[in-house]
């Protein structure tokens, strides 16, 4: 099947309407990386951390089931700069499988990875992490506490909101303006 759509994809790209050439090329790109997916998985086993980082690019890109399962392999590698790139890079895909495997990163990570873990379940707006995420609002590291502020702003509701009240006093610079951006997104109304 895949060579029949490269076959279609081909006779578009020289469609004579510009926007009917730019779809096909965009899919053309993604189908050749779809061919790609074995030969991406065995950079991230054994590859450079470049190597590892520009298929974590690509995954992100690909998107779809090939890409996220790429991002997800890239998850479990010893380098946190790997981990922590393949994190950022699987926020817009907040499925129920993705969330369940970076919150079960959560209590294994730390600095930069933490961090991207946190931002990263902050921005799924699923209000049920809101718990698992105010764990980290008294961590040691202020870069920590400041990502776990905006989280949590992310997810809570009402009563939430009196627990990141209290951070405006933070000794650390970070927190504090993590606390003034958090309350510029307060809202009455309740989240969808």
């Amino acid at each position: 099947m895949i060579e029949r759509i490269e076959e279609v994809l081909g006779k578009l790209l020289s469609d004579p309407s510009a926007a009917v050439r730019e779809a096909a090329s965009g899919s053309m790109d993604r189908t050749f990386a779809k061919r790609s997916v074995e030969a991406f998985r065995s950079r991230l086993l054994g590859g450079t951390v470049e190597e590892k980082l520009r298929v974590i690019h690509a995954a992100a890109d690909l998107g779809g089931s090939e890409g996220v399962s790429l991002l997800l392999q890239a998850l479990t590698d010893r380098e946190a700069e790997i981990r922590g790139a393949a994190v950022r890079a699987l926020s817009p895909f907040p499925s129920p499988g993705v969330i369940k495997s970076l919150w079960e990163m959560l209590p294994r990570e730390r600095g930069v990875v933490l961090g991207n873990l946190l931002e990263t379940l902050g921005a799924s707006g699923r209000r049920e992490l809101a718990p698992h995420v105010e764990k980290f609002l008294d961590h040691p590291e202020p870069e920590i506490r400041a990502k776990a502020v905006k989280a949590y702003s992310r997810l809570c509701e009402g009563p939430g909101w009196e627990k990141i009240l209290p951070r405006a006093g933070d000794p650390n610079e970070t927190v504090r303006a993590a606390v003034a951006e958090a309350l510029g997104g307060w809202t009455s109304l309740p989240r969808p």
